[in-house]
């Protein structure tokens, strides 16, 4: 009991940190700290700019969009339907959140060239918020009997995050700022987990 005590305490800790990054990202937002990055690392990423380059992201950055993301989700109920139904409603509810919080900020897209068609709001950004969620969430299912291929996976939301930045299609901030939302909710969705023994891949 102590040891289940404690785990849910350092969840609860998780929630905190995760929730002071989450409001110090915001006011730097607001505060329009962020634009001189956002410029600088679109920069730097377009400078790798190619045909193939252009491809990889494209084929990289599927894997946070709509389609790419039911798709894991459908492969995971194929594994444990259980469990998989239960992440494909983190990932809807997160997907929700994102909407919603587009609407209310409605920052435009960049004002640069657009490798892929985006017709939404920007901030924050989708594919880094939902795809850290999906990831996020089998990662930490996944960690402990399989450390190496967790670490792995949360690779992967990271990559999808840089791609929508070369793409054109999110600021820097966007994208951190989606992170940041999705790691808040993840931070409070497994201590739920932890208190109320919902189910894992433990």
């Amino acid at each position: 009991k102590k040891m289940g005590l404690e785990s849910i305490k350092n969840y609860r800790k998780y929630i905190v940190i995760s929730l002071m990054l989450l409001v110090i990202d915001l006011i730097c937002f607001y505060q329009g700290y962020f634009k001189k990055i956002d410029v600088t690392f679109y920069q730097f990423l377009a400078s790798f700019q190619s045909e193939h380059i252009t491809m990889l992201m494209k084929t990289i950055t599927f894997f946070g969009s709509t389609i790419g993301v039911v798709m894991v989700c459908l492969i995971c109920c194929l594994f444990h339907f259980q469990k998989g139904l239960l992440l494909s409603v983190h990932v809807a509810i997160v997907a929700i959140i994102n909407q919603i919080i587009k609407v209310i900020v409605a920052r435009p897209r960049p004002s640069v060239i657009h490798l892929v068609e985006e017709n939404s709001y920007s901030f924050p950004s989708a594919h880094a918020m939902v795809s850290m969620t999906l990831f996020g969430l089998i990662a930490y299912w996944l960690y402990p009997r399989h450390r190496y291929l967790a670490i792995l996976i949360l690779v992967i939301p990271i990559f999808i995050g840089m791609t929508r930045i070369y793409l054109g299609v999110h600021y820097t901030s966007d994208v951190i700022a989606g992170f940041l939302f999705s790691i808040t909710y993840l931070s409070i969705v497994i201590s739920l987990m932890k208190n109320h023994k919902w189910p894992s891949f433990s």
